[in-house]
């Protein structure tokens, strides 16, 4: 196991570099591969590398998001930001502690299937309290639900769904697009369930739709949350639809091309129909220009600046930021401005750091640079290197 972890810690140098300031990505990737950082690791990074065994561990024994020892095959991350604290996060983080029988201090059951973490935000307030486990979030936990949280946890991953078919590609125009939030609290409220059901209605029928998956809708209370477009008509929005409601959307507002798909999909529709009519009908709708509705009222009046396009703009298509202005300041100061004419605009905004001393953005960049400008100078910790 040794000689493995020193070739993948090997392979991570030589990828990641040899400098000093590599410290923190190279902890990242050794971490990210085993989960924790292993003892040999850290000291072929040290044989390795320009960086001390003293910066290395006082490094990763400084910030929180490094483990020095093993842990669970799956992390439970635990919120406790304030929503998720006074809403009981408190209560559902001991429940899990009892139910995964760990004793005082411990972290990792006995099985070693399971590591609990108590985080500071994982973004959705609106839902608190809040549990992840891996890539799955759970909304609106009580110390009641952990066993069926982790129940469902276990049966997702052991059962894993087959790959859908991917949409298919038709010569002529679509029809319009649907947008499907897929922030954080979208996820959680179960906005992965609507995508599902929507791409598998439209790939069955045959309707060529295009399906825009997008970042926070900015109404996470009323997520999930659909909006559907077509060429010379309103929006419409749906709130809180679920995977059953889908069908009837997609119904609502487009039909196949061809006789035959129309047919075959009024059968579906009808044999479907006689499955679900026992669900209750909780769908939502509003129209773009209706007012007095819980999209219209909390949306009015908002001024969008960071989150400009939020629930319009793809978050991993680069081409679209680009193509909506991303990157423009980017390019300005790399190629108008020199150093200090970006740090006098840093100043200027008053942007302030994330921490808890809010400290000036603009002051830092200057003593950054200011100490750079010297041929030697001395960090923090008391090191002689980068800052």
């Amino acid at each position: 196991m040794s000689r493995e972890i020193i070739d993948i810690t090997d392979k991570i140098i030589d990828q990641i570099g040899k400098e000093v300031d590599r410290v923190i990505p190279i902890l990242q990737a050794i971490q990210e591969k085993f989960n924790y950082l292993p003892e040999v690791a850290m000291q072929r990074v040290c044989e390795k590398t320009e960086i001390s065994s003293s910066r290395i561990y006082g490094i990763s024994t400084f910030y929180s998001q490094f483990r020095h020892k093993p842990v669970g095959k799956h992390i439970i991350k635990v919120c406790v930001g304030t929503a998720c604290h006074v809403k009981g996060a408190g209560l559902v983080y001991d429940a899990l502690h009892r139910h995964l029988e760990l004793a005082e201090g411990e972290d990792t059951d006995a099985e070693g299937l399971f590591t609990m973490d108590k985080v500071a935000c994982l973004g959705c307030c609106t839902i608190a309290p809040v549990v992840q486990i891996d890539n799955i979030t759970y909304g609106h936990v009580n110390s009641e639900k952990v066993p069926e949280i982790l129940e469902d946890f276990l049966n997702t991953i052991n059962n894993p769904k087959l790959k859908r078919e991917e949409l298919a590609k038709f010569d002529d125009e679509s029809q319009g697009e649907i947008r499907i939030g897929l922030g954080s609290c979208c996820v959680a409220s179960g906005s992965a369930g609507v995508k599902e059901a929507l791409e598998d209605t439209l790939s069955r029928n045959k309707i060529n739709v295009n399906v825009k998956h997008v970042g926070c809708v900015g109404i996470c209370n009323q997520v999930p949350l659909l909006e559907v477009h077509k060429p010379g008509e309103l929006p419409t929005f749906y709130a809180k639809i679920t995977p059953e409601e889908v069908r009837k959307v997609v119904q609502d507002h487009f039909k196949p091309n061809s006789i035959s798909d129309r047919l075959r999909s009024r059968f579906y529709d009808l044999f479907e129909g006689l499955i679900f009519e026992r669900f209750p009908n909780t769908i939502k709708r509003y129209e773009s220009d209706q007012r007095d509705t819980p999209v219209s009222e909390f949306l009015k009046g908002q001024v969008n600046i960071a989150t400009e396009y939020r629930g319009i703009i793809k978050p991993s298509d680069i081409e679209e930021y680009k193509s909506l202005g991303g990157f423009t300041a980017l390019k300005k100061c790399l190629d108008r401005l020199n150093p200090s004419e970006v740090i006098d605009i840093i100043e200027k905004s008053g942007l302030r750091g994330r921490g808890g001393a809010g400290f000036p953005t603009g002051i830092k960049w200057r003593l950054v640079r200011d100490a750079k400008s010297d041929e030697k100078y001395v960090i923090c910790n008391g090191d002689e290197g980068d800052p």
